[in-house]
């Protein structure tokens, strides 16, 4: 597992130390610097001038990675050739799921791992084993109960896509732009945890979007199970932006980071206090 990862010089993140728990969740002010943490963990895919700390390019970006093990991984910017890049010590995937790509045909065949935008969710779903398949079509259809089943539908030689069956009526089946969008943001979490390989850590920037309240709940059941090796079998770290109270009522304080930025100089700071972590809670209340 990781234990923390440190931030230098990148974008807005001067000198930034965050600690990680198995499901960790970021808060905070607008332009706070949550974004730029979400990005930061994908930095072993390189950086240039612009993502440094004032865009100083004699002040280039440090990520460091510590690990339960007591090992860690420094990195340096830029790297160099891409031969230089060094190997990961884990992996990362950080997603942003969009509406029209989750709803959108992809090509034939099986997709181990879902895309960024879930451009390939119905490809990720043809991969699944009938059983794991069944197993995530009926937790859909309890969490959506309009829904009875889902299956692939070929579309061209070389092109497939999901289609939603009706819970009443059998013979009825309804392609992704006519199911709703709850139905299609649930199913691609669902499929998170029988990625093959599974990444050691995912990150979910605002997954309250488009989920009413009464799911994120089950969203947060999931993600912790998942964080457990409870669903996959593979324990996968998870961290996730978030400006929902909805959200911050199904997660522990010790989980919360809260960022702000400094009236100095504008650099992203972390606070895990736990006063600092109920204001913030009662701020989101009554906003």
């Amino acid at each position: 597992m990781i234990q923390s990862v440190r931030f230098e010089n990148f974008r807005c993140l001067k000198d930034v130390e965050l600690s990680l728990e198995p499901v960790t969740v970021l808060v905070g002010p607008p332009a706070s610097g949550k974004t730029s943490l979400l990005d930061g963990f994908d930095l072993l895919l390189g950086c240039d001038a612009a993502d440094y700390w004032r865009q100083d390019g004699g002040r280039p970006a440090v990520v460091e990675w510590r690990y339960e093990q007591g090992t860690s991984m420094r990195v340096e910017y830029p790297v160099g050739t891409l031969d230089s890049t060094p190997m990961a010590a884990h992996t990362v995937q950080a997603l942003a799921l969009d509406l029209i790509a989750l709803r959108s045909e992809s090509t034939t065949g099986r997709s181990p791992v879902l895309n960024r935008t879930g451009d390939n969710l119905s490809g990720v779903f043809a991969t699944l084993l009938p059983g794991t398949r069944q197993r995530v079509v009926q937790e859909l259809c309890r969490l959506v109960p309009a829904l009875g089943d889902v299956a692939l539908q070929q579309t061209s030689a070389r092109t497939q896509r999901l289609k939603f069956r009706d819970a009443w009526k059998t013979d009825l089946w309804f392609t992704p732009d006519r199911v709703a969008d709850t139905a299609l943001l649930l199913l691609a979490y669902l499929v998170l945890p029988y990625q093959l390989p599974p990444p050691d850590l995912i990150t979910l920037d605002m997954p309250e979007r488009g989920l009413p309240p009464p799911l994120l709940g089950e969203l947060m059941t999931l993600l912790r199970k998942m964080s457990k090796g409870e669903v996959g079998g593979t324990p996968i770290q998870v961290v996730v932006a978030t400006a929902s109270a909805q959200v911050l009522k199904h997660v522990d304080a010790k989980e919360i980071r809260v960022l702000s930025r400094s009236e100095k100089e504008g650099a992203v700071q972390v606070s895990a206090e736990p006063e600092v972590v109920a204001e913030w809670r009662q701020r989101l209340e009554l906003a």
